[in-house]
């Protein structure tokens, strides 16, 4: 079995889906992992797509065609094999946080986890508006993986210090 990875982009609206998947779908290929968002009107896609090599070289070949039909900007690129630990070697936990927004909470806190060799897997946030006030709040939710070698004792202690420095209410707890 090969992989590749999908991405598209592009205003947002009701199919794009049933497009997308219909494409890989009527090549051959199998949507094993997705990530899909509408970002204030614009939607984007991260999908991987796994079948044999001559399944991914009809969707490689034929990704223009789904670019002209559904207006999205659209890219297939080969899926290596992860650099990363393996699961045998590293921890799933779930960090949560909120704050009223402020520039550089994503890039501060994703420093603090690679100088831990901590692995993002997954990133999603979001900005809500605060009960009563309408302060724009930052909602995070990211899935780490935390190689065992690291102390979770250690990583707490630096979350928790970063945390208080931006005013953030956070939680990590094994995923």
């Amino acid at each position: 079995m090969a992989h590749a990875i999908l991405t598209a982009i592009g205003a947002d609206r009701s199919g794009l889906v049933d497009e997308v998947s219909e494409f890989i779908f009527s090549r051959g290929g199998n949507i094993e992992d997705s990530r899909m968002v509408n970002l204030r009107g614009q939607f984007a896609i991260v999908v991987l797509v796994g079948g044999g090599e001559d399944v991914l070289g009809r969707v490689r070949a034929d990704v223009g065609e789904l670019s002209r039909r559904s207006g999205l900007h659209v890219e297939v690129r080969e899926a290596t094999a992860p650099a990363v630990s393996s699961p045998e070697q590293s921890l799933p936990y779930r960090l949560t946080g909120t704050a009223i927004d402020q520039p550089g909470l994503v890039h501060r806190l994703s420093r603090l986890l690679r100088d831990a060799r901590v692995n993002i897997e997954s990133l999603d946030t979001h900005l809500t508006a605060a009960p009563y006030t309408g302060a724009p709040m930052f909602e995070m939710e990211l899935i780490l993986s935390v190689p065992k070698s690291t102390s979770v004792s250690q990583l707490r202690q630096n979350i928790s210090k970063l945390c208080d420095e931006l005013n953030v209410d956070w939680t990590l707890d094994p995923a």
